[in-house]
């Protein structure tokens, strides 16, 4: 069972992007209702537009690529699909966008469970990319003490001292072996050696 975290979103920031006035206002006071500061947008979002603002509501009728300033999928906040029709279309470029809750314009008094909904989906989905870049830091890591093991052994001995000496490395200045074996590398190879 997934624990759902308790929610209070008084203070802040929503944009909702909409090219209807009407609509625009209906969820803004909705927003309001939950003590949200919520403004509308009847144009193309820009990154300017995004100061003070936590979470985006877009239409996704009117969607599209231009739509939004950032990297189809890579949105920089929680994202609310609001939903006027239902066509394939339409879905697959929120879809394709990671939008992270949907809702439907006939249905504004679910806001909150939409908020939650897109806050849980958006965490989790940071927390998967972070786990990835890590992922592929310590990939990188590895190869740079492989690298640095073989540029040791280049200036003399086998790989069990050349490993030696990067783990005496990292120890004395107390960093990771992979931070070691990118300082290894980043020095010209008569420093390493010892050479004035």
């Amino acid at each position: 069972m997934t624990d759902i975290p308790q929610h209070n979103f008084a203070g802040q920031g929503a944009l909702v992007l909409h090219r209807s006035e009407e609509a625009i206002r209906g969820v803004v006071e909705r927003c309001a209702r939950l003590g949200i500061r919520a403004r509308g947008l009847r144009r193309d979002l820009t990154v300017d537009d995004l100061e003070g603002v936590d979470m985006v509501i877009v239409d996704i009728d009117t969607g599209h690529d231009g739509a939004l300033p950032w990297t189809p999928g890579a949105a920089p906040v929680p994202l609310v699909g609001l939903v006027g029709s239902e066509s394939p279309g339409r879905l697959g470029w929120a879809l394709g966008q990671n939008v992270d809750a949907f809702l439907p314009l006939s249905a504004l008094g679910n806001l909150f469970s939409a908020l939650v909904i897109a806050h849980a989906t958006f965490a989790r989905r940071s927390d998967l990319m972070r786990e990835r870049a890590e992922t592929s830091l310590q990939r990188a890591g590895r190869l740079d003490v492989i690298r640095a093991v073989n540029a040791l052994m280049a200036e003399g001995g086998d790989e069990a001292l050349a490993l030696k000496r990067l783990r005496t490395m990292a120890m004395v200045g107390q960093v990771s072996l992979e931070d070691a074996a990118r300082r290894v590398l980043a020095q010209p190879e008569t420093r390493r050696s010892g050479a004035p």
